[in-house]
């Protein structure tokens, strides 16, 4: 597979390039912009049925379900019965309202209206079953599939969701058979192949969905949708997307693309050996070279704590991008520690170099203000993370950092509770929100508690990084007990990030006071498969 393509296909993924973020963004500012209008024309022509329709369904695209339903009952109420066309599509979008509403009783009533207005329609038959299907009504919705069926005998849709009633219903044959018909009619189609490994995670076939997918991937332009299939499974059920992987290695040690998927999927949980066992694969074979490669492979080797290794990696990256940041800031990461350790001129020549490539790249910053942290040198690290919080206001990194520079080195309590309660204020609530960590700063332990909980539900215990936080919360209120216990299970999912665990002492979010404790060397050694190449 080219190059370019698996960049994309990795890319969209794990739905985190600037490019993803700003098509995003560009999108809400357009529908920001067409609701505007809509909003403009209809408060001075209330009436007009079929503006109000237009924004009901822009509603309903924008996910804004009770304003599109109250649209469109407003349509259905102004709208003529001449205006036949307007109201069979009002009726079938107010049935996927309802259905998103799980008012499965009206909205298989609109259907029938819609189908009283135009009963030859397939439009109306299809949504009928697909409702059906989400009530639990599988006959009902097996008599609508085929009903498609006879008129359209290549409908592969149709066949899918009778492929979904079957396994539903515990009709593994009958359920392979539908959703193989419509492989063996379609055999160039990414959405079949997609469709089949739907039908196979119903069934509880996990293996045989991930391999499904993994052909997929291999023999259609799918535009990544199948490795994010697989990276959102993996969360549930990693051992059996990294077996499919295995065995597609096994079976192709010369494609990259496998090792590199599995890799990337090792890395999201935190599976350092396992991650850099692909890397070199790809690196030792020449399978594909870019630097996100030498520099995962890089962060491999420094978790794992061969530093010397992880440094000609770094600098590969670099040699292969070099108007990157971040592999600057890396090798500053991993400079700092080379020989006896505490580097510091060396790794701060390298952020230099990072600055010159991007003044206000906020990673850059943070690992700046985080090397004069280390020095000590509080006053002239706050300049850094203040203009990083003026590039990114909702960071929560960077405002925790700043209110802890604030609150312990530079005496400044009131800017400090400042920053944590905006940290409080922002609206993603993942492990990185570091909302925990501020509301134990504000005093409230208890609350701080419950968030790390709340995390430990909300994320797959597979590599266990929920756990090193919570351990890390506890460790930062005293409680080193229960810092352990949740260190423990974080090391039994599998963490094996060697440098957090035994060395990392970054602000607030580390288990530094746990190391002091008679159990953590008894732990370490316990764990040593967690932090080896496999």
């Amino acid at each position: 597979m080219k190059l370019r393509k698996f960049l994309v296909l990795l890319t969209l993924a794990i739905a985190s390039s600037t490019m993803f973020n700003l098509a995003a963004q560009n999108q809400d500012q357009i529908s920001a912009a067409v609701m505007k209008v809509y909003d403009d024309y209809i408060a001075q022509n209330p009436n007009d049925y079929n503006t109000l329709f237009m924004r009901a369904n822009q509603h309903y695209y924008n996910n804004n379900i009770d304003a599109a339903l109250s649209d469109v009952n407003r349509t259905i109420q102004l709208a003529p019965s001449k205006e036949t066309e307007l109201l069979f599509d009002a009726y079938l979008l107010r049935a996927k309202l309802y259905d998103l509403k799980s008012n499965f009783d009206a909205a298989l009533a609109d259907v029938d209206k819609a189908a009283a207005i135009n009963p030859t329609s397939l439009s109306w038959v299809d949504m009928k079953g697909k409702i059906a299907y989400a009530k639990g009504d599988y006959e009902m919705a097996e008599t609508q599939f085929k009903t498609i069926l006879q008129q359209q005998s290549r409908n592969y849709d149709a066949m899918f969701c009778l492929g979904c009633v079957a396994a539903k219903q515990g009709k593994e044959e009958d359920a392979m058979a539908w959703a193989n018909q419509a492989l063996t009619l379609f055999p160039a189609e990414p959405q079949v192949y997609m469709n089949r490994a739907y039908v196979q995670e119903i069934l509880g076939k996990y293996r045989d969905a991930c391999d499904t997918y993994l052909i997929a991937m291999s023999v259609t332009d799918d535009n990544g949708a199948s490795i994010k299939r697989l990276v959102d499974l993996s969360s549930d059920h990693y051992d059996d997307v990294m077996a499919s992987l295995k065995s597609a290695t096994d079976e192709n040690p010369r494609v990259g693309i496998f090792y590199r998927v599995r890799s990337a999927i090792a890395l999201n949980y935190k599976h350092y050996g396992q991650a850099l066992k692909d890397l070199k694969a790809i690196t030792d074979n020449n399978l594909m070279e870019y630097s996100t490669i030498y520099s995962d492979e890089a962060m491999c080797l420094f978790q794992l704590g061969d530093y010397d290794q992880a440094y000609t990696y770094a600098n590969k990256a670099i040699a292969n991008d070099a108007t990157n940041p971040d592999g600057y800031i890396l090798r500053s990461m991993i400079e700092l520690r080379q020989g006896k350790g505490n580097n510091y001129n060396t790794a701060m020549n390298t952020l230099d170099q990072a600055l010159v490539l991007n003044p206000n790249y906020t990673p850059t910053l943070m690992a700046k203000a985080r090397l004069l942290i280390a020095q000590k040198k509080y006053k002239e690290a706050l300049p850094f993370v203040s203009k990083a919080i003026e590039n990114e206001p909702t960071n929560a990194d960077a405002l925790m950092l700043r209110g802890w520079l604030n609150k312990y080195h530079l005496k400044n309590v009131t800017a400090a509770q400042t920053d944590f309660s905006k940290v409080l204020t922002l609206d993603n609530d993942d492990i990185t929100s570091l909302r925990g960590f501020a509301l134990h700063e504000m005093g409230d332990d208890t609350e701080a508690n419950a968030w790390a909980e709340q995390m430990i539900k909300l994320y797959p215990a597979i590599g266990g990084e929920a756990y090193y936080y919570a351990a890390a919360l506890q460790a930062a209120m005293g409680n080193k007990a229960q810092g352990i216990k949740y260190l423990e299970t974080c090391l039994a999912n599998g963490y094996g990030g060697l440098f957090d665990i035994k060395f990392n002492e970054d602000p607030y979010v580390n288990i530094a006071p746990l190391r002091s404790e008679p159990s953590f060397k008894m732990l370490l050694d316990q764990s040593q498969l967690n932090f080896q190449e496999r």
